[in-house]
């Protein structure tokens, strides 16, 4: 079980010109040169959610929900929540002050699939006051081909869908404990004081072959709960207990550690604003 590692894109350097205008025969006024641009993204290694190792027969653990309360930002660092990327001392999001479109490859799944995809997208969109936007049904693998590679100011609709090890690196040579594997990308500028960035794509890939139940625990609901949470730009933490934890608790929804993490995530924590773009 690893934790998440982040690995820079090289994405080269913008330089900022000014050019003046002058009358004939005018000398030039002194300009002051506006302070370089410097893009800067980070693809994340892809995160594996494990199913719990037990005896067959042997019941897990429950534990209660308990809701966050406050608006109060937490601190960067917990037992019960981790941030996926913290850059100048705030976490890596999506800019909650625009609409997260997603969009769905079920050809593979479950019956029933698409409802508990779309039951969980509205439920981590109310827990972070963030809007969620359905494209419709995809044919692309959920891959990390799917992800931009270069810097835009617009969001790639997340994709979240069933695959298997043939069809997408994601979760090829995998063991067959690993329910799902999630990617992010993040695009940013460095102006020299300042690093800023904003996540601007996603892909979620669970693997068909596990049977799992639609809802309740150790279900595709919780793995998918699990995997957003992961899009939205928090980690593994080291508390067991979390729906976020790398191996599937027995809940069925994500725990007070999970939703605390989220407020540093979500609309409560601001819009992001990216210089420049």
């Amino acid at each position: 079980m690893s934790s998440r590692s982040l690995r820079r894109i090289a994405l080269g350097v913008a330089a900022v010109t000014s050019a003046a205008v002058t009358s004939v025969g005018a000398a030039a006024p002194a300009t002051t040169a506006a302070p370089a641009l410097r893009p800067i993204g980070h693809l994340s290694e892809a995160d594996a959610l494990w199913m719990p190792k037990r005896t067959l027969g042997t019941p897990l653990t429950a534990t209660t929900t308990a809701a966050a309360t406050g608006v109060r930002m937490p601190a960067l660092t917990s037992a019960s929540y981790k941030f996926s990327s913290i850059l100048d001392g705030q976490p890596v999001r999506w800019n909650p002050c625009q609409a997260i479109h997603w969009r769905s490859n079920t050809a593979r799944g479950p019956v029933g699939g698409l409802t508990v995809l779309k039951e969980a997208v509205v439920h981590m969109a109310a827990l972070t006051g963030t809007t969620w936007i359905y494209d419709g049904a995809s044919t692309a693998t959920p891959s990390t081909s799917y992800l931009p590679t270069t810097p835009s100011t617009q969001n790639k609709p997340v994709l979240i869908g069933w695959t298997d090890g043939t069809a997408s690196d994601l979760l090829r040579g995998k063991p067959a404990q690993v329910l799902g594997m999630t990617r992010t990308v993040w695009f940013g500028v460095d102006t020299g004081t300042q690093k800023v960035a904003a996540t601007r794509g996603a892909v979620i890939a669970l693997d068909r072959t596990d049977r799992l139940p639609l809802r309740g625990t150790m279900s595709w609901s919780a793995t998918t709960l699990h995997e957003l949470g992961h899009v939205m730009g928090l980690d593994h933490p080291s508390d067991s207990h979390q729906l976020m934890a790398a191996t599937l608790p027995a809940v069925t929804d994500l725990q007070s550690g999970d939703r605390t993490g989220l407020l540093r995530l979500g609309r409560s924590a601001g819009c992001v604003t990216i210089p420049g773009v």
